[in-house]
Parts: C-alpha cells; structure tokens; sequence
C-alpha cells in the first residue's frame, strides 16, 4: 500500500492563540511517527514550520519551494520518507501566464504568488513509478482558481506521456469546494480522466473547530485506471485541550499500487 497525505500546515502565526505552531508542532510530529504516510504534501509551508520539520521529522526528506520573486516567503513543501520511496525528480512552476518567472501570478488574483510542485517517486518495494503535484490554489479569486488549475492540469497531461502508464496524484487545498467550476473543471478534464478519491468525505476546514460544519476544501485526485485500485481516505481529526495539528484536517489516502 501506498499512503499519500495532503496536509495544510497552517503558517506559523502568534495570532491563533492556543492554536499558535509551537503548541502544535509536537502534536503534528507525533502524528506523522504514528502513521508513517510515504509522502506527505503541506501547503503553507513557512521558514520556520518547515526548518522544524526538516530538523525533527527523522526518515524524511523534505524538498521545500517558495514562491515570492527572490525564492522566499510562503511554499510549499513535500515529505518522502526515504525507507519506502524514492525521489526521482523534482520540478515547480508558478500559476500564472509565465510559469518561469519567480513571483509571478495571473492579473486578477491576490497578491500571493501560487505555485505547483511535481514530483517523480518510486515506491521501493514494488519499484512502482509515480507522480505527485501538490498545489495551493488562490484564496480570493475564483477566475484565478479556475486558470491555475487548468495550468496545472495541463501539465499533469504532458507528463503523462512520459515512461509510460505512471499513477499521478494531484492533492493540496484548492481552496474551492465540490460542485465549484474549479472542481467541476478536475471532475471533467478529458485529456487526462481524473477521479476524486474524497468523493463524499466531510469537511477539511474546520477553522480550529470553530466552523460548526467544516467545508471540503483539500482534495486528492487520481486518474481513473488507479482509482480502480483499492483504497480509503481518511481525515486526521486529532485534537487535544483545543489544540488541533492544524486549522485544516489532513487527508490520508492509502491505496495499493
């Protein structure tokens, strides 16, 4: 089985009170020790969130991205627990009409730059290839949404093409919820059939329990030949005296390849 977690970290903010990333961080390691996931996608990673993972987080390699014009500020940030997989490849882009150009992002979205990571792994015990993009999608602008998506999408497509039949696993926040234009446009995207593995599955944003119905806003989708495999998808709801991993509940999916 392979265990892949889409995982919004939250940025490190004194501002969230109880919730603030120091009285997190052992919660959030603890974890990751007890489910050992093979790779682990974060939104929001910041210097500080991630240097505390790569210093504590034993058996992984984090590969970290950051988005602003000179390579800092918020990113994200892919965890590959080097026992089980290995990386093979990894490459990013930003969400915009030049994809190479550090800090740049569409017209009509916020200010924050959005990029998207892709990498190449293999699973160590079956040699299986397989892909994963992890991605933030704009928080404010729904065109925006649409076009990075499609951006990403697109690129989904032309690695697809490449050694052959390989399991692609497109996951993050994508700040969108079912039945948007943004999810509909993944639910019917034609040059490469994707399937939402949390098709159903309750809510992801939860606000620190303060949403008394917490919106599904983190997806993880796969093509339609894998979705065939078996699997589960599962949220990570840990929560102790008010403080959660995060304001987002991490979404593990565990599926045979």
């Amino acid at each position: 089985m392979l265990k892949i977690v889409s995982f919004n970290l939250r940025c490190v903010w004194n501002g969230d009170g109880v919730n603030c990333f120091p009285n997190r961080a052992a919660g959030i390691l603890l974890k990751i020790w007890a489910e050992k996931p093979d790779v682990i996608g974060f939104q929001e990673g910041t210097e500080e969130n991630v240097a505390f993972l790569r210093e504590n987080l034993k058996g992984y390699d984090i590969i970290y991205n950051q988005r602003n014009a000179d390579f800092g500020g918020e990113g994200l940030a892919v965890a590959v627990r080097t026992e089980t997989v290995t990386l093979l490849g990894v490459d990013f882009f930003w969400l915009s009409e030049t994809p190479d150009v550090p800090g740049s992002r569409y017209a009509i979205q916020s200010d924050c730059p959005r990029i998207c990571q892709c990498l190449l792994l293999k699973k160590n015990d079956t040699k299986q290839l397989f892909r994963v993009y992890n991605n933030h999608l704009d928080h404010i602008s729904d065109s925006a949404r649409i076009l990075g998506i499609k951006q990403v999408m697109e690129r989904v497509a032309q690695d697809s093409t490449k050694f052959g039949t390989v399991p692609g696993f497109i996951l993050g926040d994508f700040n969108a919820e079912p039945g948007s234009e943004t999810i509909e446009y993944c639910d019917n995207y034609k040059p490469y059939p994707i399937k939402d593995l949390t098709a159903g599955m309750e809510g992801t944003f939860h606000d620190f329990g303060r949403l008394e119905q917490p919106v599904k806003i983190d997806f993880i989708y796969t093509d339609v030949k894998t979705a065939e495999k078996p699997y589960t998808v599962t949220r990570w709801t840990d929560e102790r005296c008010g403080v959660y991993l995060s304001d987002h509940y991490p979404v593990c999916l565990e599926i045979e390849v």
